[in-house]
């Protein structure tokens, strides 16, 4: 399932016109204002136009990315709460969407400590998913690259707060880019079939939920987060053309996110499907 995250300007259902036209089985926008803390409720006619645009598109399956406002380890007590409120807002508007799938960095604790920011992460995941009474969606943890105090660059990281919240409705994001720039070397299939051997005796890959296909514009352990085009980074293209015929993951949504979307990403999907005739 390949796709990408397509602009909304004009509303939410117009990421469904552009999906159609890049041919995307799959798509990831932002269901709530991405630069700001006030949620505007949702309309019933807005609710209702946006299940009609996914209806008569060819899209089968929406996945939702959590503005990067939301910081669950934030030592900054205003910030995490109004994050744990935001959380919480997207988990009720994705019931109303019938979105199945929300994608969230898991935080950075810029000035407390690793363990800290962990047990805040936990704790704040806890009473979102709680107050929320969503259980059809699900909270997918992404991999992050590790800059800065961000936190979800190592597997051993996401899984200790998977295992802290304990709740059925938490996956992972697995983000090829972040992965590789946070020293996971996936290049290659030898080195696509150890990382992944590594996730699941880590985390499991029954928890991987929803793939960001994206190269990197540097190099392998740089712990900075800059996509490239895929096939144009430090990655290559057999990590690609192995995650696209990964029979494993044939129903999980795969994600583009080109750094030049609404110039590149046509070109990448094409790409991408070429990859899916070519196997190996």
């Amino acid at each position: 399932m390949l796709g990408s995250n397509v602009p909304t300007i004009g509303g939410l259902p117009k990421g469904f016109v552009t999906a159609d036209k890049w041919g995307c089985e799959c798509i990831q926008v932002y269901i709530t204002p991405s630069r700001k803390w006030d949620v505007p409720d949702l309309s019933f006619d807005e609710i209702q136009k946006f299940k009609i645009a996914q209806k008569n598109s060819a899209v089968e399956h929406v996945v939702a990315h959590i503005p990067f406002l939301v910081n669950l380890a934030s030592p900054d007590s205003w910030k995490r709460q109004k994050s744990i409120k935001r959380l919480s807002i997207e988990l009720e508007r994705a019931k109303q969407l019938g979105v199945p799938s929300l994608v969230l960095h898991p935080g950075s604790y810029i000035s407390s400590s690793e363990q800290v920011g962990l047990q805040l992460i936990i704790d704040g995941l806890k009473l979102a998913l709680d107050e929320s009474a969503n259980p059809s969606t699900t909270v997918y943890l992404e991999t992050t690259a590790g800059q800065g105090s961000n936190l979800g660059y190592r597997f051993e990281q996401i899984a200790y707060i998977i295992k802290g919240v304990d709740r059925a409705q938490l996956g992972v994001c697995f983000d090829t880019c972040h992965v590789f720039a946070a020293g996971y070397d996936i290049r290659g299939y030898e080195g696509y079939e150890n990382v992944l051997k590594i996730f699941d005796n880590v985390i499991g890959l029954d928890k991987l939920g929803v793939i960001h296909l994206n190269d990197s514009a540097r190099d392998l352990g740089s712990r900075i987060d800059r996509h490239a085009t895929i096939g144009k980074g430090y990655i290559g293209e057999v990590l690609f053309k192995a995650l696209v015929n990964d029979n494993r993951f044939k129903s999980i949504p795969k994600i583009v996110e080109d750094p030049d979307r609404d110039t590149i990403t046509p070109s990448a999907l094409a790409y991408l499907r070429q990859l899916q005739k070519e196997k190996h």
